[in-house]
């Protein structure tokens, strides 16, 4: 497999943590931190780091810093991401994606949800034999992934850049706790999953403009309201069982994890945007703890 494909699997895993984080069940007209992209966080008056939401896009505008987040960035030493996006977390996500148990796609989905799985994945271009061993919840991803010229995704070019920086970079989780959480799935809520995929298919590109829109207007709760609308789909029970683990478990996690960077200070954290909101969001976490949170754009 090129080095694009498994750059733009590791993107395709964080993108679809940020789509079950965006299915938070919300309400829009009391979300906390309900606007923005960019935080400045403050200890005892002095400001200590930066929080940015990001989204898992390879649009110009995305891509295209504004001026305070350039800023920003740039002069912070550090830079925190989700997960560390080097060679072996790569290579880790794609050996996580396929089966290792001897069956193959067709042993586990019914015969008209195969065929319906091979025909959509042929219109992106992935042959039948290309899909045999991966896992449902592999496949959902591929499916779900918008598409792609460059594989460059916000995430991956921020991590980028600060490597050509010399900045330190660092993961705020690893790479098998995010796929930990695919896989203690069970298997039918996995087939779930990539039924719910295919069934929204042809509805992507429309969903992936509006959400693309709120981000450009930093509009939280827009995009909180917009995926609410989401969850009466067939995939309702599974986001409000995952939610617990995928959402706001991993939220706590972070913040932890945050502790000993923001007390050195001069750090940069991206994360994706709709973790940052609501009473159970980073921000308001980090406020509990203490920190001042003020907007910065």
């Amino acid at each position: 497999m090129r080095q694009d494909r498994k750059t733009r699997l590791l993107c395709g895993i964080l993108l679809l943590m940020a789509a079950i984080a965006w299915l938070m069940p919300l309400a829009a007209a009391e979300l906390l931190f309900s606007r923005g992209l960019l935080f400045q966080v403050e200890r005892d008056g002095e400001p200590v780091g930066y929080l940015f939401g990001t989204m898992h896009s390879e649009d110009p505008r995305v891509l295209a810093l504004p001026g305070p987040v350039e800023r920003a960035f740039v002069e912070s030493p550090r830079l925190l991401v989700e997960v560390n996006m080097d060679g072996a977390s790569l290579l880790a996500s794609v050996a996580a994606m396929l089966l290792d148990d001897g069956r193959e796609l067709r042993d586990i989905l019914d015969p008209a949800l195969y065929r319906e799985t091979v025909a959509t994945a042929a219109r992106l271009g992935l042959p039948e034999a290309a899909l045999r061993y991966y896992k449902p919840w592999a496949l959902a991803i591929m499916l779900s992934l918008p598409p792609s010229e460059t594989g460059l995704f916000l995430d991956l070019v921020l991590y980028r850049r600060a490597l050509e920086l010399n900045k330190e970079v660092a993961g705020l989780e690893t790479i098998r706790e995010q796929l930990d959480l695919f896989d203690s799935l069970s298997e039918e809520d996995q087939v779930l999953l990539l039924r719910d995929t295919l069934n929204n298919f042809e509805q992507l590109p429309t969903i992936f403009q509006v959400l693309l829109d709120r981000y450009l207007d930093r509009d939280l709760a827009g995009l909180v309201e917009i995926n609410q609308q989401l969850l009466g789909g067939s995939a309702e029970p599974l986001v409000e069982r995952f939610q617990a683990r995928a959402v706001d478990e991993r939220n706590r996690r972070m913040v932890e994890r945050l502790e000993a960077p923001l007390a050195r200070g001069g750090v940069f954290v991206a994360v994706g945007a709709l973790h940052l909101p609501g009473e159970q969001g980073i921000l308001r976490l980090l406020e509990r703890r203490g920190y001042r949170i003020v907007r910065k754009y």
